[in-house]
């Protein structure tokens, strides 16, 4: 239960398209905003605020900007808006914001380092290995399993349509959308620090769809994730292209296929049939996937989280994933060239 249900304290770790995006609509909405960010968008921040430019106008506001959780302090809810494979470095800078009564909300792409931890606590019990619950390609060491009760975790899966225009400033064409759902079972079914945390979204404007099946949601949106980002870097096409395209929609069948059997070996179930997404997709229109614009950026690519995971996950269950392993080898040929090129350049990685 959130101790501040009126006026929550919130941490935005990260101030990417996501974070610029959420901080700017949550501190407009009134609440106390702090961003944990570094390099050109803390200097912004600190400067002028966030800003989001969407459907509906010009949001500017202020809130508190630190590179040093530790002048942050404790916070009621954190979410968590970085790339996934920068979560384990950041656990130093994450503890200062930990309280009893934390809520945690990883808003990331692609496999959730949570996805495998369930009722049991293997950290706080000591009662299962933790090989068994810890994945790889995303928490290489284990860290965040061990550090991060699963109690404090909400799951969350992200439908906002993003992008920086300069550092602070987001732009976002769609209207935002959040599913959530505790990833270990409640005694009480009236949860308030769900409640509060769905309130504190929807004030903000953000539409928010409580689950009790949240796994069901992440897979699904692996699977969107999964059939368009590496392709889109391959092929410079948007959504709407992408999902269009005869040739490509034979493309997007078989990841669909591969993922669909790996989340059913895991209890999972897709909300939706391949011409679903592939309807959904095309009504996206000419957006951009993340891992377009980081590639056409120089930036190092989400590949761990949105392919190494669910090959990972294959391959514990014997599952074959030819598609998804073949489309993760020329990614990252592609990735190589970009990294190359921007080095050559004199560029280096933003985040």
């Amino acid at each position: 239960m959130l101790p501040s249900i009126a006026s929550p304290r919130i941490a935005i770790v990260g101030a990417g398209a996501i974070g610029t995006t959420l901080a700017a609509r949550l501190a407009g909405a009134g609440y106390t905003v702090s961003v944990l960010a570094r390099g050109d968008s803390l200097a912004a921040i600190k400067r002028k605020g966030v800003c989001l430019i969407d459907q509906q106008g010009q949001h500017t506001a202020s809130v508190i900007a630190a590179d040093n959780g530790g002048e942050l302090g404790k916070q009621d809810i954190v979410f968590l808006c970085t790339k996934a494979h920068s979560v384990p470095s950041l656990l130093p800078q994450l503890q200062p914001l930990f309280g009893q009564h934390t809520c945690v909300v990883p808003m990331v792409n692609g496999t959730p380092w949570w996805l495998l931890m369930d009722a049991v606590e293997p950290c706080a019990a000591n009662t299962a290995p933790i090989e068994t619950v810890h994945i790889k390609a995303v928490d290489p060491e284990g860290e965040l399993v061990r550090c991060l009760p699963a109690s404090a975790i909400i799951g969350c899966v992200v439908y906002i349509s993003a992008h920086l225009q300069a550092p602070g400033v987001a732009i976002s064409n769609t209207p935002p959308r959040l599913i959530v759902g505790d990833i270990v079972a409640k005694p009480d079914a009236a949860d308030s620090r769900m409640e509060a945390l769905i309130n504190v979204l929807e004030t903000g404007g953000i539409a928010t769809r409580h689950t009790q099946r949240i796994r069901d949601a992440v897979w699904s949106k692996i699977a969107a994730n999964l059939t368009s980002n590496p392709l889109s870097v391959m092929t410079g096409t948007t959504l709407a292209q992408l999902y269009s395209h005869p040739s490509l929609q034979k493309v997007v069948s078989q990841l669909f296929e591969e993922t669909h059997l790996t989340a059913k070996a895991y209890g999972g179930r897709l909300e939706m049939t391949l011409q679903e997404l592939l309807d959904l997709g095309e009504r996206m229109g000419a957006v951009r996937t993340s891992m377009l614009q980081d590639y056409q950026q120089g930036r190092a690519l989400e590949l761990a989280a949105i392919v190494e995971g669910v090959i990972e996950l294959a391959d514990r269950k014997r599952i074959p994933v030819p598609t998804i392993k073949s489309i993760l080898h020329l990614t990252r040929y592609f990735e190589d060239s970009a990294l190359r090129q921007s080095h050559a350049h004199g560029g280096k990685e933003n985040s």
